[in-house]
C-alpha cells in the first residue's frame, strides 16, 4: 500500500514538473514568435516612413507640415552616412507590454533621396514632420525635420515668427508656459535650451539669414533654412547632411554648366558657365565650416543669374 502511495506521488510530481516545463517552453516560444513578428512589423514601419514623408516635402512651397501618429510608443533610429550623395539608414523599434520592453530595432532601411534632420534616437507616439526648401542659390533639396518634442521660440523676430505660421503645432511663439517644452532663444532669453545667434550684417533680409545655433554644448553654423535643421537635429546628423547637401549643390552646378552650353548652342547666350564651374569645385567637398564664406558667393551667383536675359534657373 505504501509503495502505491509513493508511486502515486512520484507520478503526480513528474506530471507537475513536466507540465511546468512544457508551459515554460510554450511561453518562451510564444515570446520569441512575438519578437520575430515585432521585428518584421518594425521593419515595415521603417520602410513606410520613407514613403509617407514624400507628400510632406516642401516642393516649390515655402514649407509644409504633417503629423505621424503611431499606435504605441515608437523609437526611431536615424543614421546618416555621408560620402558623395550619402544616405540615411532608418530603423524602428516599438514598445509593448510583452516580451522585452523594447524589441531590437527592425532591419535598417536605406533612404537615399531625403535629408532628414532629427536626433540619432528619438522616442514618441506622435512625430511632427515639416520641411523647408534649401536654396544655395538655386533649389538644392528639401530639408525634412522629424521631431516628437514641443518647442517654444523666445524673442523670435517677426520674420521668424511668421515663418512658423504654417500650422506647425508643436512649435509655439512666446508665452510658452507648458512644462517639458524646449526653449529656443533668439539672441538672448531665460532658461534657454537652444540659442540662435544671427551673423548677417549686410545684404540680408534678416540678421538670422546666417549664424550659429548653440545646442546642448554643441555649436552649428547655418545659412538660410539650415537654421531650422540645426535647431531640430543632433550635431552629427546635421553635419553629415550638410556634407551631403554641399556635394549635391556642386553636382547640380555641373549640370547647370552643361545646360549653359546647350543654351549657347540655341542662341540664348549666358555668361554663367565659368562661375558655375568654379562654384561646383568650391561646394562639392565643402562642409559646415565653409557655409558662411560660401554664402556670399552664392548670393553673387544668384544676382548674376537674375540679371541674365536667359537665366539658367528660376
Amino acid at each position: 500500500m505504501g509503495n502505491k502511495r509513493g508511486q502515486f506521488n512520484f507520478v503526480w510530481l513528474f506530471a507537475i514538473v513536466a507540465g511546468a516545463a512544457v508551459l515554460v517552453l510554450a511561453i518562451y516560444g510564444a515570446t520569441k514568435a512575438g519578437d520575430t513578428m515585432r521585428f518584421q512589423t518594425d521593419t515595415e514601419i521603417a520602410k513606410s516612413l520613407a514613403i509617407i514623408t514624400d507628400p510632406l516635402q516642401a516642393g516649390f512651397a515655402e514649407g509644409s507640415f504633417g503629423k505621424i501618429i503611431f499606435r504605441q510608443e515608437t523609437r526611431i533610429n536615424n543614421v546618416c552616412l555621408d560620402g558623395k550623395f550619402g544616405r540615411h539608414k532608418i530603423s524602428v523599434s516599438t514598445r509593448l507590454n510583452i516580451g522585452q520592453e523594447w524589441n531590437i530595432p527592425g532591419e535598417e532601411v536605406p533612404v537615399h533621396n531625403k535629408y532628414i534632420f532629427s536626433s540619432e534616437r528619438s522616442t514618441g507616439k506622435e512625430y511632427y514632420v515639416f520641411s523647408k526648401p534649401f536654396e544655395f542659390p538655386y533649389k538644392v533639396a528639401d530639408l525634412t525635420m522629424m521631431i516628437p518634442e514641443e518647442y517654444c521660440l523666445v524673442n523670435a523676430p517677426e520674420e521668424i515668427a511668421e515663418e512658423i505660421n504654417f500650422n506647425v503645432k508643436n512649435i509655439q511663439v512666446e508665452n510658452c508656459s507648458e512644462k517639458g517644452m524646449i526653449n529656443v532663444c533668439f539672441g538672448s532669453g531665460n532658461n534657454c535650451d537652444i540659442t540662435v545667434y544671427g551673423a548677417c550684417t549686410s545684404g540680408c533680409d534678416s540678421v538670422y539669414d546666417m549664424g550659429t545655433v548653440e545646442k546642448f554644448g554643441s555649436t552649428m553654423k547655418y545659412v538660410g533654412n539650415l537654421m531650422w535643421a540645426a535647431i531640430f537635429s543632433e550635431k552629427e546628423i546635421y553635419e553629415c547632411n550638410v556634407n551631403r547637401l554641399m556635394y549635391r549643390t556642386g553636382k547640380i552646378a555641373e549640370g547647370f554648366a552643361d545646360k549653359a552650353d546647350l543654351m549657347d548652342a540655341r542662341g540664348c547666350n549666358t555668361n554663367l558657365k565659368p562661375d558655375l564651374v568654379m562654384w561646383a569645385g568650391q561646394t562639392t567637398g565643402a562642409g559646415v565650416e565653409n557655409l558662411m564664406s560660401l554664402n556670399s558667393i552664392a548670393e553673387t551667383l544668384g544676382n548674376k543669374n537674375d540679371r541674365e536675359d536667359c537665366g539658367i534657373w528660376d
